[in-house]
């Protein structure tokens, strides 16, 4: 796909699409909100949103199948757009600006292009392989703090839903050995945000436990063109089938890093084929070949 992947068209088809979900969430808010699991809702504007980028995709680009959180999966498992129409469905609906939609275009479990708009910052980031990262046209690269005690980390929610007792034991673990050693720890309520943040160098880190790939696909190509190193837990590279999510500026990896070793012996560490269990937590890496409504962890 690398060979044949024409950067400059497929990051005009997702800023398109990206065009067209900004304008209905602007225009229609959140309108009927539901519950579908344990504190986890979904928006009709979210709805909206997905079938008309999925539609749009679809028409522009018919070879590339589709993952939406809302919807499942249709089309080639192999290369395939991953969206989510809101991260952080919960920060939306109570009014708090600290949302985003993210967009993003995977090939062999690795993200090719990402674009994430935050419509109540008025920011827009994107990315494509090998080209940099910018936010609003503007190049952006990650910061250049060196210190631990001078950094601000972004970690994910505690938890809720199917697996979230396990979650929350974790990421109340983090967030005691962090908050010991970074100069704020943070919980923002979007992923893709977060990541964002952590390209532009707003923050210094970001940790998400668990990876879906619709709330981290789009930012980890962002965060990684910024230069940000983005890693598993255990510092093996990212991909879809990782157990966690991290994003951190290379001067601190070596510092945090070894942190994250707290996570060993939980279901955020990754754990080999070889043990009989395999490290997938996305959907594509998972199903491939079938298709069915992902069931997400836990809702950002």
């Amino acid at each position: 796909m690398t060979s044949t992947f024409d950067a400059a068209r497929l990051l005009d088809v997702a800023l398109g699409a990206m065009d067209k979900a900004i304008n209905i969430l602007m225009r229609d808010q959140a309108g009927e909100v539901r519950a579908k699991g344990d504190r986890d809702l979904v928006t009709d504007v979210e709805l909206a949103i997905e079938r008309l980028v999925r539609d749009h995709l679809q028409d522009q680009t018919p070879d590339v199948g589709f993952v939406g959180e809302e919807t499942g999966a249709t089309g080639n498992p192999d290369v395939y757009w991953v969206l989510d129409p809101v991260d952080g469905t919960a920060n939306f609906v109570h009014g708090v600006p600290l949302c985003a939609v993210a967009l993003g275009l995977v090939h062999a479990d690795q993200p090719l292009l990402g674009v994430i708009d935050t419509p109540f910052l008025h920011h827009r980031y994107w990315a494509t392989i090998g080209h940099g990262a910018f936010r609003d046209g503007d190049l952006i690269a990650v910061s250049r703090t060196k210190n631990l005690e001078d950094s601000l980390i972004s970690l994910s929610d505690y938890g809720s839903g199917e697996g979230g007792v396990a979650r929350t034991r974790a990421s109340a673990r983090l967030d005691q050995t962090l908050s010991r050693r970074a100069q704020r720890v943070r919980r923002l309520g979007s992923s893709a945000l977060e990541l964002a943040w952590v390209a532009d160098g707003t923050l210094d880190a970001s940790l998400t436990l668990g990876n879906r790939s619709w709330d981290t696909a789009a930012g980890a190509i962002i965060a990684r063109e910024a230069g940000a190193l983005v890693v598993d837990a255990d510092g093996s590279q990212h991909n879809t089938s990782s157990r966690c999510a991290v994003a951190v500026t290379p001067s601190l990896a070596d510092t945090l890093l070894p942190l994250l070793r707290i996570l060993c012996g939980t279901r955020y560490w990754p754990i080999s084929t070889f043990e009989g269990e395999t490290a997938s937590t996305a959907w594509p890496a998972e199903t491939r070949h079938r298709r069915r409504r992902p069931v997400p962890e836990r809702r950002r």
